[in-house]
């Protein structure tokens, strides 16, 4: 069991963000890829992500176990409106901090894997992990992200909605059956392995709901229990979950009008793939490609640039998102400006 402390600062200071963006999400669903748990909601997706598993998606399960706690990529990396924010803030984050999350993976499962040892000291490794995040998002999750996204968006605002009716312990006391407001604390039933008090020292809480994680938990960095953040489940039948994996663009008739490798690159950018290697990486072509294509959509204004990080970065605009009949343009994080403080 969590047990979350709070204050009456702390009650003035409760959040609700959308989403951590989709980095965590594509994190989040390794557990929901696992077994046969709610086949109803995620049965078909199952089915057609394993039908595509590429065996470099092997290491992934070191970073997600089947036996809690998982190594933390989502909390490392951060919020960010694509992969290539998160994984240049992974890239970046200190070693001590990598370190810190290796340490506590080995606590609770005896050893840290191969797969996973070399990413406190090395950016080589932290960048194979990123490949690996890159093409299992690009299977996975990047084709039903504009969906998904738009499903947490309706999840947060619902929650909004409960805020005004029923003030913080309303909110609080509908999040999920697994999490109970006994004043001033919060329960959260994390299983029997887990025994922690949270104190949040006058910060608040961020609730953050996921569309793949269909269990609450606390994320936190060690050493760092205050800047702890909820995750609850959004709220999700078969109904809603078949128009997520079945809904989609007009990618046959977008692929008369613009060709079928630039419409590629265009539904790539919408997922979320953002840099020239990545979009490289994912439609199997050159990067000199890449860059003649973006060059073609950036001047019939479907995608913008800029460079972040030493990155190029592309981001579909409104109009090439119209295009591809979706209706998020922004895509970002909400709340990015809440996120727990971070460590030196």
């Amino acid at each position: 069991m969590h047990r979350i402390h709070f204050t009456a600062d702390d009650l003035a200071r409760v959040r609700v963000a959308a989403t951590l963006g989709p980095m965590a999400e594509t994190m989040f669903s390794l557990h929901a890829l696992r077994g046969r748990a709610e086949e109803p909601v995620f049965g078909a997706w199952r089915r057609r992500v394993r039908g595509t598993a590429d065996p470099r998606f092997a290491a992934l399960a070191a970073i997600a176990p089947a036996r809690l706690p998982c190594f933390d990529l989502a909390l490392l990396a951060g919020p960010g409106h694509d992969l290539a924010e998160s994984g240049e803030s992974f890239l970046g984050r200190p070693r001590q901090a990598v370190r810190a999350e290796l340490d506590f993976y080995a606590g609770h499962h005896g050893q840290v894997p191969t797969a996973l040892a070399g990413l406190a000291d090395t950016l080589a490794a932290r960048r194979e992990v990123l490949s690996t995040v890159e093409a299992y998002h690009g299977a996975a999750v990047g084709p039903h992200w504009s969906r998904i996204r738009a499903h947490l968006d309706a999840e947060r605002a619902q929650r909004g909605r409960i805020l005004l009716d029923r003030g913080v312990g309303g909110l609080l006391s509908s999040l999920h059956p697994r999490i109970r407001w006994s004043p001033p604390t919060l329960h959260v039933d994390a299983g029997d392995r887990f025994d922690d008090d949270f104190t949040l020292d006058g910060r608040g809480l961020l609730l953050v709901p996921s569309f793949f994680l269909r269990f609450p938990g606390v994320m936190y960095e060690p050493g760092d229990p205050s800047g702890c953040i909820l995750i609850f489940p959004a709220a999700l039948g078969a109904d809603r979950a078949a128009g997520i994996w079945t809904g989609g663009s007009p990618a046959r008739a977008l692929a008369r009008l613009l060709g079928r490798t630039r419409a590629s690159v265009l539904t790539a950018i919408a997922d979320g793939v953002a840099t020239t290697g990545a979009l490289a990486r994912r439609l199997d072509i050159s990067s000199a490609a890449v860059s003649q294509h973006t060059a073609v959509l950036r001047e019939a204004s479907l995608i913008t640039t800029r460079r972040h990080h030493g990155n190029v970065l592309h981001h579909p605009t409104q109009t090439g998102l119209t295009l591809l009949d979706r209706h998020d343009a922004s895509g970002r994080a909400d709340d990015a400006e809440a996120w727990p403080a971070r460590r030196p």
